[in-house]
């Protein structure tokens, strides 16, 4: 039963049903040339990036949130320090008589002439900006 097929002579004929023309593929908007210029683009730009901070923070040397005291230059540092550190020993209590003991331990020395001062200080400076109008 298992016979092998002769063609010998024989013309072979391809079914004209069988035969499917295929249409030749659409050329495609991303091809490999496109995305290799994307890429070198976008390397540039996070190049420029990295350039651009790199130049902003010259040496990585960030200033510390709030002065040291050798950056500090008030001469009446340590006497600030010790009215501030007075100034903040009050009593708990809600007691009438304690309050008033809180009040009349608060010593305002200076305050008068400290309020002049910021008070040229701030007059000079408005006088030294310039006016600008708004046209």
């Amino acid at each position: 039963m298992n016979t092998i097929p002769n063609f010998d002579g024989e013309e072979m004929k391809i079914p004209a049903a069988a035969v499917q023309k295929t249409a030749a593929p659409e050329p495609s908007l991303i091809n490999a040339p496109l995305l290799i210029i994307l890429f070198i683009i976008l390397m540039l730009v996070f190049g420029g990036i990295y350039y651009w901070y790199t130049m902003t923070i010259p040496g990585q040397d960030l200033l510390p949130a709030r002065p040291t005291d050798a950056m500090n230059n008030e001469p009446e540092s340590t006497t600030a320090e010790a009215r501030t550190a007075t100034a903040d020993v009050l009593s708990t209590s809600n007691e009438l008589d304690a309050i008033e003991a809180d009040i009349s331990s608060t010593q305002f020395i200076d305050l008068e002439s400290a309020l002049a001062g910021i008070e040229s200080e701030l007059s000079a400076a408005i006088e030294a900006t310039p006016v600008t109008t708004g046209q």
